[in-house]
């Protein structure tokens, strides 16, 4: 019988031991449901946020929040408010609802809004479970339609609160965990991002407009002189002329009327532009005539030393009229108190780069007026647009001033291809009619020295941004064939910033400050790289390859 305890014990512990071990799988089976339902949550998130930082208003962000955040956070509604500086309000974004389209920050009402403006003065998160037990005075709704939870998040954006999300739990108590409350906070300022970057591009575009419109207004001047020889002449010789030879010279001045009238349009148009081959030599010549006639009258002396060679840029004709017609007309009122007055156009080719210079006997020593801030003689601010204008183009414009030499203004743009004899195109030596074009988005002018010299070798056009926001914007209304981006690019991250172009772009450059095989294994793939700086030109033509070899 001495085995019999044996069996009993066996008979007692092992009903425990099972029980023990489906306490264990149950509890292991939980955490991986909790664990997988967190996923879950963040990938939505992650979507999200990838899709209001695409947004091009407001009013779309809304949607998209209303539409995405009661499934992430199990609420009923969420609602966003944005910080109106000049009423010192919260305005809704969506005006149609209930609620009061703006808040008044100094006496708020009762209610919701209280909790609003108490989250945006103290720039924190602030969750209410249950209205009902809550000492804070948010029970200002009545009836079925009041929320039972609440929970106001602050839209943070550089320091800066930009306005409040709050969610809405209409159908029970609902308790925000610490984690729902820091992905409520990172999805805040997600947003908070989007709209500012909204506001810099309004503001932006609002900013152009003006500037073209300043440089239209100080062009006028001078062409009302220019459009009224020609309508003179037009109505003298309708008077007293009768003959062939009159009739000619009456269609010759109308022809010369309408050039005048079709270039000003042209000049305050605000139309697409089409890319076209632009022959700079012809386009300077026509503007040098344009102007001659300006320039007898006040006493300058043009000299055209432009090139025999024809000097093909891709680009669009009006716009790069509009720069070299802005500049001529600077360096003409830059003269007004010089007593040698003196214009002179040269054009050169350097290094498969196009050099346009404009040089006239002006003050030395004056101040650079594309340096923000600095004072345009012309009184607008047209400058401004042409530099707008030329970085569009892929190439750089600057003023030169040297101590034993006039001042010039130097306008460096890529050469395009010409044509063989048979028609077809050459391609820098690729053999393609299409002119490439990369953004390098780095901090560093070296490095955006280097890159714009290598990629110049192999026929890209490039186009240099110190900031990611800067190039975010390019990339929203320009076409790019390849993106090279620092890892340490001022403002939006890296990571962000490759999410947003990578449907507009055909290649991703990440610019790493060393070889990481981390980094190279987790970020490579889909049409985006790895280069470490400086960079390598082998490494460089095989990062170039694999994108043409994508984009066929």
């Amino acid at each position: 019988m001495t085995g019999s305890p044996l069996l009993i014990g066996l008979q007692v512990a092992l009903p425990v031991g099972v029980f023990a071990i489906a306490v264990v799988v149950f509890v292991v089976w939980r955490r991986d449901e909790r664990l997988r339902g967190q996923r879950e949550l963040l990938r939505r998130a992650y979507e999200l946020g990838e899709e209001i930082l695409g947004a091009s208003s407001t009013e779309q962000i809304l949607r998209k929040v209303k539409a995405v955040v009661p499934k992430i956070f199990g609420v009923t509604t969420a609602e966003l408010y944005l910080y109106n500086r000049h009423a010192k309000t919260l305005d809704a974004v969506d005006r149609s609802g209930s609620d009061p389209a703006s808040i008044p920050l100094s006496a708020p009402p009762a209610g919701p809004q209280a909790g609003a403006v108490a989250c945006f003065h103290y720039r924190t998160l602030l969750a209410i479970p249950d209205i009902s037990r809550s000492p804070f005075p948010v029970a200002g709704h009545i009836g079925s339609a009041a929320p039972r939870s609440l929970l106001f998040v602050p839209m943070l954006a550089q320091g800066e609160v930009l306005g409040i999300v709050q969610m809405d739990q209409h159908e029970r108590a609902r308790v925000f965990s610490h984690e729902e409350q820091t992905l409520a906070q990172h999805l805040a300022n997600q947003i908070g991002v989007a709209v500012k970057l909204l506001d810099q591009r309004s503001v932006r575009e609002q900013l152009f407009r003006t500037e073209k419109l300043a440089a239209v207004g100080q062009l006028i001047s001078g062409i009302v002189n220019d459009l009224r020889t020609p309508l003179a002449a037009i109505a003298g010789l309708s008077r007293t002329g009768s003959g062939a030879a009159d009739l000619g010279s009456i269609a010759a001045e109308a022809q010369r009327a309408s050039e005048i009238v079709d270039r000003l349009v042209g000049f305050a148009g605000t139309g697409q532009a089409q890319t076209q081959p632009v022959e700079l030599n012809g386009l300077l010549r026509n503007l040098i005539e344009f102007r001659e006639r300006e320039w007898k009258v006040r006493g300058i002396r043009a000299r055209s030393l432009l090139a025999d060679d024809p000097m093909i840029v891709l680009g669009s004709h009006g716009q790069l009229e509009q720069v070299f017609l802005n500049l001529l007309v600077h360096a003409e009122q830059s003269l007004s108190e010089s007593s040698e007055k003196t214009i002179a156009i040269r054009t050169s080719l350097v290094a498969r780069r196009i050099l346009v210079e404009i040089g006239f006997s002006g003050a030395k020593g004056a101040a650079d007026p594309f340096v923000p801030g600095a004072d345009d003689v012309s009184g607008g601010t047209g400058l401004a647009v042409c530099r707008s204008l030329i970085t569009g183009h892929g190439g750089e414009i600057r003023l030169v001033q040297q101590a034993a030499a006039d001042p010039a203004f130097q306008v460096e743009l890529p050469c395009a291809a010409r044509e063989k004899p048979g028609g077809a195109a050459l391609e820098n030596g690729r053999g393609s009619a299409h002119t490439l074009t990369a953004l390098v988005i780095d901090p560093s002018e070296a490095i955006q020295t280097q890159l714009r010299g290598m990629l110049a070798m192999r026929g890209y056009r490039v186009v240099p941004v110190n900031s990611s926001d800067e190039g975010l914007d390019l990339a929203q209304r320009l076409r790019f064939d390849a993106i090279f981006c620092s890892v340490h690019a001022p403002g939006l991250n890296w990571v962000e910033t490759a999410e947003q172009v990578k449907a507009r772009v055909g290649g991703f450059v990440l610019l790493s400050d060393s070889y990481n095989a981390d980094l190279s294994a987790d970020f490579a793939g889909e049409s985006r790289f790895v280069l470490a700086k400086p960079v390598d030109e082998k490494q460089l033509d095989r990062v170039l390859e694999a994108i043409h070899a994508a984009s066929r």
